[in-house]
């Protein structure tokens, strides 16, 4: 599976319905190895039964492992032809066994699961949970990109 950019948080992004930058809803869920990226999936609950569930980590609609993301910039890059979007790497989580993490979704939480908007996919190699600290690093380019 690759990384990617849902087609409704694209278009939401561009219209401005979503301002990346200054929105508090911002955030990060993680996901079992068990989701398949779709950019068509349009609402949350589509991503919300593969989310994380392991000890240590509160899904679901305003759950405390959804994390906020924090120091969000969008910058145009006239060089590569794209806007990339970027935030501070989130604070890690500590995980009980169970879950196999693979992968993270940036999210709008809007309302509930049904009127939160997904914005961008990220893949990872597919990590057992295991009692111990998991932590996200975002890519030093930034978290994703739009590109003409």
């Amino acid at each position: 599976m690759a990384s990617g950019v849902y087609n409704e948080g694209a278009f939401q992004l561009g219209d401005g319905a979503i301002v990346f930058d200054t929105d508090a809803a911002i955030k990060i869920m993680l996901l079992k190895s068990s989701y398949t990226f779709d950019k068509d999936h349009a609402s949350v609950t589509t991503l919300a039964a593969s989310e994380a569930d392991a000890s240590g980590y509160t899904g679901g609609f305003n759950g405390a492992g959804r994390k906020a993301l924090a120091s969000k910039t969008t910058t145009k890059d006239d060089t590569n032809d794209r806007v990339v979007y970027d935030a501070t790497d989130p604070s890690a989580w500590t995980l009980a066994a169970g879950n196999t993490i693979g992968g993270a979704a940036i999210i709008r939480e809007n309302t509930n699961d049904a009127g939160s908007t997904p914005l961008f996919f990220l893949d990872f190699t597919d990590t057992a949970t295991n009692g111990g600290t998991f932590t996200v690093a975002f890519h030093a380019n930034g978290i994703a990109y739009l590109q003409q």
